[in-house]
């Protein structure tokens, strides 16, 4: 379903959102003759001549994730889309500013495929989005609004115990700090359940980008402020324990971070740089325990 190049040019996201797609994808399409299959019309050609692309716009419900090619069919459904009043899944956070939902793929089949089928277009590792009856999916949203703006999902058949399975802050709402809020979520979730977990790999580009400023974060709080701050000696089962990580990926943030030696070493002296870099921990962590709703 991955191509080469992008072959949808933009996405209209809700009545006044537009953006480009980042990845290619043929889920959308009918293989023989790349129009969008969705459509009672079987869809439209690029009016672009020559055009690399099969499709110049989707359509895309922000509330619902239903798409189509037909402007005038997208703005009926918009006006009166259910997901608009009512959103779907239970309250697991709730504070001032976000709220975060679970959402099982069991329950709203359709609504978590086609929330998959539009994190294809941006995530080029993304391969799930069909088969969602054992994965639950967590949605950011602002509190008070039913406009999803990112989400993760979670295998429930992880047989490595995989907190996360993908994760995706949809392009009008990135640069807001979401992306670590969900990680963060996803490893308060191991927490409480007793495991030490981590994201499934290999991550994206973008989703590496994340864990590794995540990791890092809660790696130096915990060495320089935290509960391992007067330890004479660290181990990585130290930091794996108090931090919920895994082994291999304390090592890989430890290398990212420039403070690991031989025979695993940690010199807390190297951390003083990306400590000046990235100021102190007042601003690190976005969750708040008492906003928690995890009663299940």
């Amino acid at each position: 379903g991955i191509l080469n190049e992008r072959n949808i040019r933009q996405i209209q996201f809700g009545l006044n959102k537009k953006f480009s797609t980042w990845y290619g994808s043929a889920v959308y399409f009918d293989p023989e003759t790349k129009r969008l299959g969705c459509s009672e019309t079987k869809g439209q050609l690029s009016s672009v001549s020559n055009s690399q692309y099969w499709l110049d716009t989707l359509f895309v419900c922000e509330y619902c994730f239903k798409y189509t090619d037909d402007q005038t069919r997208f703005v009926g459904h918009v006006a009166s889309c259910p997901f608009q009043y009512r959103v779907p899944g239970k309250i697991k956070y709730k504070s001032p500013e976000y709220t975060i939902r679970r959402v099982k793929g069991s329950k709203y089949q359709l609504f978590c495929q086609c929330l998959c089928l539009f994190t294809k277009l941006y995530l080029d590792n993304k391969s799930m989005y069909f088969k969602v009856d054992h994965y639950e999916f967590y949605i950011v949203y602002e509190t008070g609004s039913t406009k999803p703006m990112g989400f993760f999902s979670k295998d429930l058949v992880s047989y490595q115990q995989n907190n996360l399975a993908c994760i995706l802050i949809f392009p009008p709402y990135q640069r807001r700090g979401l992306g670590l809020l969900l990680i963060e979520f996803s490893y308060k979730l191991s927490q409480l359940e007793g495991v030490i977990s981590g994201p499934e790999v290999p991550l994206s580009p973008f989703g590496l980008i994340g864990y590794l400023k995540y990791w890092s974060q809660i790696l130096c709080w915990h060495l320089i402020e935290g509960d391992l701050a007067h330890y004479d000696k660290v181990t990585l089962e130290d930091l794996s324990i108090v931090t919920g990580m895994r082994v291999n990926d304390v090592i890989l943030t430890l290398k990212h971070l420039n403070c690991i030696g031989e025979n695993n070493q940690i010199y807390l002296q190297s951390l003083n740089s990306w400590l000046k870099l990235h100021g102190t921990k007042r601003n690190w962590f976005k969750l708040k325990d008492e906003y928690l709703l995890i009663d299940d």
